[in-house]
Parts: structure tokens; sequence; C-alpha cells
């Protein structure tokens, strides 16, 4: 696939910066018709991760925690914000130890993806961690209030389709873990 770049930016200017996030305005040219327009780009300095954390008896580590965006407690996997200069690797056992108190024996990146690269900047990885074991005291940011539940890996396709899981990227690393099993 070729991914090579012909639109022209030719002015960037930041709109709104947030602990989280920047918002630039980008005026760029259309290759094909020479078209100047406005794009608006979320510039997120960390990448994230989500984190499949499976335990020795085959069961699958879920959390459920408030999103503000739907105004819901949402099914998902830990996951989180990887630190400036920490690899995704170790971003994904560190989320998992401070929101669910478990750390595992064997841990490997088994995709990534651009969140929404209509919009965004960073990249979202999915960490696999193998025989996961509660050995640590939760660490939870102040903001957060996190359940952890212990989900069947055999009742994922159930979950899934019923629609207990929305969260789009949650959905897309359990696809990795999944495509992960068929190796």
């Amino acid at each position: 696939m070729n991914k090579k770049n012909s639109w022209k930016i030719l002015s960037r200017t930041k709109v709104l910066k947030t602990p989280v996030f920047d918002v630039y305005k980008e005026k760029t040219v259309c290759p094909r018709n020479n078209f100047c327009s406005d794009f608006y780009v979320i510039e997120c300095p960390n990448s994230w991760v989500n984190v499949v954390a499976i335990t020795n008896s085959n069961k699958i580590i879920m959390i459920k925690q408030y999103r503000a965006g739907t105004k819901t407690v949402e099914l998902e996997i830990p996951g989180g914000l990887i630190d400036i200069g920490e690899s995704p690797l170790n971003g994904g056992i560190r989320e998992l130890e401070e929101e669910t108190g478990y750390i595992g024996n064997k841990a490997s990146i088994i995709g990534k993806v651009c969140p929404n690269p209509a919009l965004q900047s960073n990249i979202c990885y999915t960490v696999l961690v193998e025989g996961a074991s509660r050995k640590a005291k939760l660490s939870l940011d102040e903001a957060e209030d996190i359940k952890t539940l212990l989900v069947p890996v055999d009742d994922l396709k159930k979950i899934i389709l019923s629609g207990e899981i929305s969260h789009g990227l949650v959905l897309n690393a359990l696809y990795f873990f999944e495509l992960y099993c068929k190796r």
C-alpha cells in the first residue's frame, strides 16, 4: 500500500490546548484540484495502549469504568496513555497493574492501529499479557473508579455480539487477540 503524501500544508495554527491533546487547524491543498481547505487535527503527544490480559484459567481481565463521552459505564479491557519515553509494552504492563492489580509472566505487542486517522495523530497499541494473576494493589488515578471482572475467553464472542462492549478500540484489540489465537 502506498502511503505517499502529496498534500501540501500551507499553514498550521494551534486552536486549543488541553492536558490530553491539542487541536490544530491546517490549511491544506488537495493535489487533485489544488482546492484549499481547512482540516482540524487532534494531536495527542502520547500514544495509547489496550491490554488483553489472560489468566492461567483462560479468563480475560476486563474492567468497567465511566466514560465521559458516552456518559455510561463501559465494559472494556485495561488501557490508557503511554508515558512519554515509555515503550508500548511497558505502558501496557503498567496500565494493567495500576488498573487491576494483575501482573503477567509474558507480554507481547499483537497489534497497533491509528484510532481515527481523519482527525487524530496518535497510535493505539494492543498488548497481550499471558499468565496474569493478581499480585498488586490498585493504583487508580483520582478520577478513575474501576471494577475488575474475569470473563471466560469462550464468552467473548457472545458478549461482543450482544453489544455489551461498544468501545471501538477495545473491539479492535479483541480482534487482534482472536487473530493471535488463530496463528
